[in-house]
């Protein structure tokens, strides 16, 4: 067909070369062989084949029957028909032309929309839809040609918005690993008791997101993540909560057994500190941080335990010491004693009894002896610590806790049994 074309341009300008251009027909063969372009340029060769076959063969002939025949009629007539086959291959080709550029333009912004290019190339993604849009407005005209330069467009931006956006897809699994992050922690803990569901429903979201990832399908895997990351929010806040409660309950109850146990006299500064991670604990759990409430919480058991042992160790001591009597007054030992009758007499052990809720010592020296409240309280309560005590029982008598005088007689404090 091209070839026909080709050879026809030959043989018109071969006579345009030889012959008397008053005998040339030059303004219908430019119109024809202009026509004929026109139609190529909106692919008439495969959108109307015979019409365009035939528009070329008609110039053709227009050439040889004015050369071979010189009919100068003839060949006007046969050059009008090949403008008119042109003009009518080119009308029926440029709808089909411009309707299939719109498909391809509305094609490739499908492929950028599956990759969330709305997301991921926002800038690209929106010219492209305007552009395609703009086009249709143009082929519903009948200006097929702007229609057709408008969808070209249109499916370029799309193909560099769907570029752009694989190329920023691990942005889709930055979303992934926060949400296995979020899991990890729900893990940890008895979420199975508290979010079952929420924790299944996440886990499943989070696979298919995943998989989405691997095969380019962005779009359904950001929609995958989303659900997952609410799922999984759900899951946290629920077991949380269940873990956190459960713990502060129990945290409060070590705490009021250490406030009722012989410690609460002993080891006063570990029962405040227990106190307090309590309180921080259940504060932390009303702002929605969970794990460092849990921390404190924890705290507070282990601290209110430690009161506890105390006391008890303390119990024990207690007694030891108010049942033992001095068996070597060279060593100078202190001993208890229970009649409360001698409540004012000083024996030489250094002990009298005058209340039943006291013990009471005679200060040694300190060059021998090393006495001081804390190693007091230590002997007594077997905790140094305790000695703030002692020293609120004799404010009357000690001004300074880090002097006591030898000779003085001082209260301790028993312990509750």
């Amino acid at each position: 067909m091209k070839l026909k074309s080709i050879t026809g341009i030959i043989l018109f300008s071969a006579f345009f070369l030889t012959a008397c251009e008053d005998k040339i027909p030059i303004k219908e063969f430019s119109k024809a062989r202009e026509a004929i372009d026109l139609a190529q340029s909106v692919n008439a060769d495969e959108y109307s084949p015979e019409e365009f076959k035939e528009a070329n063969d008609q110039l053709i002939k227009a050439h040889e029957v004015l050369i071979k025949d010189d009919k100068l009629d003839d060949s006007v007539k046969n050059s009008e028909t090949s403008y008119a086959k042109a003009m009518e291959a080119y009308n029926k080709s440029a709808v089909l032309y411009a309707a299939d550029a719109l498909k391809k333009a509305d094609g490739a912004i499908s492929e950028a929309d599956a990759v969330y290019a709305e997301r991921l190339s926002p800038d690209l993604f929106v010219q492209s839809r305007d552009l395609y849009t703009s086009a249709n407005e143009k082929f519903e005209s009948k200006d097929y040609m702007a229609s057709y330069a408008l969808s070209d467009e249109s499916y370029k931006k799309a193909v560099k918005a769907k570029e752009e956006s694989l190329d920023n897809k691990y942005q889709l699994q930055v979303k992934i690993d926060e949400v296995n992050s979020l899991l990890s922690k729900v893990e940890q803990y008895d979420y199975e008791e508290y979010a079952a569901e929420q924790y299944k429903n996440a886990a499943a979201k989070t696979a298919e997101a995943e998989s989405s990832y691997k095969s380019e399908a962005l779009k359904d895997g950001f929609e995958s993540i989303e659900t997952a990351k609410i799922n999984a929010d759900e899951a946290y806040k629920l077991t949380m909560e269940g873990v956190t409660t459960a713990k502060l309950a129990e945290a409060e109850d070590v705490v009021s057994e250490a406030e009722n146990s012989n410690g609460a006299d002993v080891a006063e500064e570990d029962l405040a500190a227990a106190k307090e991670a309590l309180n921080n604990a259940k504060t932390l759990k009303s702002s929605g941080s969970y794990e460092e409430s849990i921390t404190y919480a924890n705290e507070a058991i282990r601290l209110g335990n430690s009161v506890i042992e105390e006391g008890d160790k303390a119990s024990i001591a207690s007694v030891k010491s108010g049942d033992d009597k001095d068996t070597d007054a060279a060593d100078d030992k202190d001993v208890a004693v229970d009649d409360t009758k001698t409540a004012k007499a000083k024996t030489k052990s250094g002990f009298v009894s005058e209340d039943e809720n006291f013990f009471y010592y005679k200060v040694r020296t300190w060059e021998k002896y090393e006495d001081c409240l804390s190693r007091i309280a230590n002997e007594y309560y077997k905790n140094a610590k305790a000695w703030k005590r002692i020293y609120n029982a004799n404010k009357d008598l000690i001004k300074n806790p880090d002097l006591i005088r030898p000779g003085w007689i001082i209260k301790v404090p028993k312990l509750k049994k």
